[in-house]
């Protein structure tokens, strides 16, 4: 089963030493990698450290800013590294106005990537689970750009008061992948896999790793990033082989 690792999870690692970084994704139990950011690296040179620790390419988060601004080179590192997953991580979603025109604007991203065989993505917080007329501005940004892909990030709807099995059942057509993130029992704070209230079992029966990436994000720690990246990974090991 091929776990990936988004590498926001160990960014001070990345900004640091890159080569490192991935040393320690491939130690902790990881096959792929999804970048957030590239820190200067050529895609001749991330693929040269991506070898030299036996991971692959699997997708990268880039923003609205960077989408605007260098979508072709976005598209360069993705032909040159092999991946067909281009993913915008957040979104203004605090008016509806807003939420449409990011929409219409990942739409024409989508359309262009698409002549190259690759896709574009969305990712979810909690902020697109505010309702504008009684739809979730997750809702509406779907259906203003129907050739975008959703990565649900199932910590940030479990956040929001949603249940992302319910969520994310009627949508499973469009999920591209799924971001692995576990919530507390209790409260709101991002604890290690395993540990927390998520059902990822559940979600795995709709979305089985055999057919979506399943990439694991950890944003807080409670012990070093090794330490943490490895036990979440163990954790959804366990969870997608129950």
């Amino acid at each position: 089963m091929e776990i990936s690792l988004q590498l926001w999870s160990v960014k001070e690692e990345v900004e640091e030493n890159f080569d490192y970084a991935l040393e320690l994704a491939a130690k902790a139990g990881y096959q792929a990698v999804e970048f957030a950011g590239y820190h200067g690296k050529s895609p001749e040179q991330l693929k040269e450290l991506l070898e030299k620790h036996q991971l692959k390419a699997l997708s990268t988060h880039a923003g609205m800013d960077r989408l605007k601004t260098a979508l072709d080179e976005e598209i360069e590192y993705a032909t040159r590294l092999g991946y067909r997953m281009i993913v915008c991580p957040w979104s203004d979603c605090k008016t509806e106005e807003a939420i449409v025109e990011n929409a219409q604007f990942l739409e024409s991203c989508a359309r262009k990537t698409v002549k190259e065989n690759i896709i574009i993505g969305y990712h979810n917080h909690d902020q697109e689970f505010a309702k504008f007329g009684g739809k979730y501005a997750m809702d509406i940004l779907l259906e203003n750009m129907p050739s975008v892909k959703f990565e649900p990030d199932v910590f940030w709807i479990a956040y929001a008061g949603v249940d992302p099995i319910s969520y994310i059942r009627p949508l499973e057509s469009r999920v591209c992948a799924v971001h692995a993130k576990e919530l507390a029992k209790e409260g709101k704070e991002n604890v290690y896999i395993g540990e927390g209230r998520i059902d990822f079992a559940g979600i795995a029966a709709l979305c089985p790793p055999s057919k979506y990436p399943w990439i694991v994000e950890q944003e807080e720690f409670s012990s070093d990033h090794f330490d943490g990246i490895a036990k979440s990974c163990r954790g959804l090991r366990k969870a997608l082989s129950a």
